[in-house]
């Protein structure tokens, strides 16, 4: 779940450039620009036709001979297999489960953290040179990449570091390093180029170092029975604040000022640590059932 991730971020920074690359050098309109999206989205759905159930799903609707013949196929583990069985319930999800006595807490963890950590990274990188120039930092290509490609390599060094440090502390710690990052660039608002460029490009790693935790977590602290409404509906909430980013960014940095714009973005990733420091479980070396159990109460 990690290395999807990483994807995400790679195709976010590949995406800039050929944006940057098809607005500047051909006569394509911003309609045609965006509708390029269109041929990935096309193999995307031709990729997933024919993907298996899960497994556990399938366990949990009391298919079981469904559920070990996929687990038996795709699983690389006996253990994930065996712990899937020991999971052992059949119990229905229901939307209204999330908000129950038993699951509100990984509810809102889990949306409250994924809101925090997007609306922040969506606003500053999709209008990163344009953020940039408020600063005197100059337009092109080079600092909007240059910000995702450091947000790659944040994501990169989470994974290969999640194991070994546990999901916890490289969820709630990062979360305080960048809400510290954006109050000095609210601050300081006369601060010299390469010190804002520096903040700015600290910030990307450590946005999507945490960032990365929002595909890992979902899956580890919901059980299986609302494991997919859970993520669902964390995902949509996620993509509020994505939209809010994006959209609000430029009315905000035009009528309230780039100052205040830092404030607020570094006030939602305040909001996130807060929450991940109250909330975030280490799941480190847990199994699916384990995860869920411990987190459910």
């Amino acid at each position: 779940m990690g290395l999807t991730l990483i994807a995400w971020y790679a195709g976010f920074m590949i995406a800039f450039i050929v944006g940057y690359l098809l607005n500047e050098y051909t006569d394509l309109g911003w309609r045609l620009i965006l509708g390029t999206s269109t041929l990935i989205s096309v193999a995307l759905f031709l990729g997933r036709l024919g993907m298996p159930e899960s497994p556990r799903w399938l366990w949990n609707q009391g298919r079981t001979e469904q559920a070990r013949a996929i687990a038996n196929r795709y699983m690389e583990s006996s253990a994930d297999a065996a712990d899937m069985e020991h999971e052992g319930s059949h119990q229905k999800g229901s939307f209204r489960m999330l908000f129950s006595g038993r699951y509100w807490r990984a509810t809102l963890f889990v949306s409250g953290f994924w809101f925090c950590a997007v609306t922040p990274y969506f606003a500053i990188a999709t209008f990163a040179d344009s953020v940039l120039q408020k600063y005197g930092l100059g337009g092109g290509l080079a600092g909007g990449v240059a910000l995702s490609a450091v947000a790659l390599a944040g994501s990169v060094t989470t994974v290969l570091l999640i194991e070994k440090f546990g999901r916890r502390t490289l969820t709630a710690p990062p979360q305080w390093v960048a809400t510290v990052l954006l109050t000095v660039l609210g601050l300081w608002a006369g601060a010299p180029a390469m010190v804002v460029l520096a903040l700015f490009v600290t910030f990307s790693f450590f946005n999507a170092g945490y960032g990365t935790l929002t595909s890992i977590y979902p899956g580890e602290v919901f059980p299986t029975e609302i494991r997919g409404i859970g993520t669902g509906f964390a995902a949509a909430v996620s993509r509020v604040g994505a939209g809010l980013g994006t959209f609000l960014l430029p009315w905000s940095m035009a009528n309230l000022g780039t100052s205040v714009t830092m404030l607020i973005a570094a006030a939602i990733a305040g909001v996130g640590a807060a929450l991940s420091q109250w909330l975030a479980p280490e799941t480190k070396g847990k199994s699916l059932s384990e995860t869920a159990a411990g987190f459910s109460h």
